[in-house]
């Protein structure tokens, strides 16, 4: 196991702290495994059991890994009222550790990262609370104080001009004017002048912004079900397509400094038709069940990932049910594309689950398809959890079944 000064000290060297990404290229072969991940194959030789070191931070909450002053930052967020404030599928406070933890996933610079962590510390066009004061200059400076003169004329742009129309200029025209744009300030109406690349940061933070934070409930809203229930059925989120497209905005037009990985590499739209496609062939197989049915939803999941191969939970759950048939070596391809998936985007596409659950699960799966084994009893399924065969004190507890069918025997006495 590596240890966790070392983990620090190689983030801090190559980390998205430093001007330049970090060595550790999640991605160093996706182009030689794009076929094999549309078919479910991993692809590559690569050890996907192995966590990137800026994964392995994040699961083991490692924060200082990803920003030397995180000791000071986050406290501020947690004695605010961000932990106590509703938002979509938990609180405030999360969303903001959340998608600073994706930034920093995506290796981008510390300013962009601060961004993530600090979006709403000023209130925006989208939400009311604030932590500071935007417009007074001991409130600017206060926060400058904190988080660095970059980062907080990042926050102030980002809380002050009209994120929607922002968004909207970017997908409606598919680029962003060389020259940047002058937006309105949202409560003094003069103009606030966002460069072209501030505008590219600002699409890269709002793809990690909606892709943490959405799920169904949302798309029911926007598809005109403004009454719909919350948190509702817990679908995933049918904004994968407009995300793609503002990714591909941003790396053509917005000069970004680090490109991140996701929709190879900003470089790919992903349609509309297919996302819903793609999210209803998922849904319906883990709406399902298996019983028996393994052939036909492992066939529903395939094509849900050839349909949007920018998720990972299609291949896990597949991983699952390849278990279940014993095929060892297709379900760890599964699993290895899953996690590729997961450690490339740093968050969940099904929000039923955490991140942090759905990476234990398919590690577990992958090294189980190791052992060629899988219980088919409850005692069995509950006694799974090891990642790694260090962990393995003892075999599954096959025995303890409390699910079990009664015997013959037992239904005619």
């Amino acid at each position: 196991q590596v240890p966790r000064h070392f983990i620090s000290l190689s983030l801090w060297l190559y980390s998205p702290l430093r001007p330049r990404s970090w060595s550790v290229d999640i991605l160093c072969s996706f182009w030689e495994g794009r076929r094999a991940k549309m078919s479910g194959s991993s692809g590559g030789d690569e050890d996907w059991s192995k966590m990137p070191p800026v994964i392995h931070a994040m699961i083991h909450e490692d924060e200082i890994a990803l920003d030397p002053d995180a000791d000071s930052l986050l406290p501020i967020l947690r004695k605010s009222a961000a932990p106590e404030i509703w938002h979509k599928h938990g609180h405030f406070y999360s969303h903001l550790h959340d998608v600073w933890h994706m930034l920093c996933a995506w290796k981008q610079p510390q300013a962009v990262c601060r961004l993530g962590l600090f979006h709403s510390a000023y209130s925006n066009s989208f939400v009311s609370m604030n932590l500071y004061n935007p417009d007074t200059p001991a409130g600017r400076a206060e926060l400058r104080e904190v988080i660095g003169a970059a980062a907080e004329e990042f926050v102030w742009k980002f809380c002050v001009i009209n994120r929607q129309e922002m968004e909207q200029d970017a997908l409606n025209t598919g680029k962003i004017p060389a020259e940047g744009k002058d937006f309105a300030h949202i409560r003094t109406g003069e103009a606030v002048h966002c460069s072209a690349a501030e505008i590219g940061v600002f699409l890269v933070e709002t793809i990690a912004d909606y892709q943490d934070q959405s799920f169904g409930w949302q798309s029911e809203m926007e598809a005109g079900h403004t009454d719909a229930i919350w948190p509702g059925l817990f679908k995933p989120t049918l904004r994968m397509s407009k995300v793609s497209k503002m990714a591909v905005v941003a790396k053509e037009y917005g000069h970004l400094e680090v490109v991140p990985p996701v929709f190879n590499n900003c470089s790919t739209i992903l349609t509309e038709q297919n996302e819903l496609e793609a999210r209803d062939l998922y849904w319906s197989a883990v709406s399902e069940g298996s019983g028996g049915k393994q052939d036909d939803l492992i066939a529903k999941l395939t094509r849900a990932s050839e349909l949007n191969p920018f998720v990972a939970e299609p291949h896990a759950v597949r991983a699952q049910l390849l278990m279940q048939k014993g095929d060892w070596s297709r379900a760890a391809d599964a699993a290895k594309s899953g996690l590729r998936l997961f450690y490339e985007w740093a968050t969940q596409w099904d929000n039923r689950m955490p991140f942090t659950a759905w990476v234990s699960w398919t590690r577990c799966i992958l090294l189980q398809s190791s052992f060629q084994e899988w219980p088919s009893t409850h005692g069995g399924m509950e006694s799974l959890g090891a990642v790694h065969p260090s962990q393995k004190f003892r075999k599954l507890n096959d025995g303890r079944s409390f699910g079990e069918k009664p015997k013959a025997e037992e239904v005619e006495k």
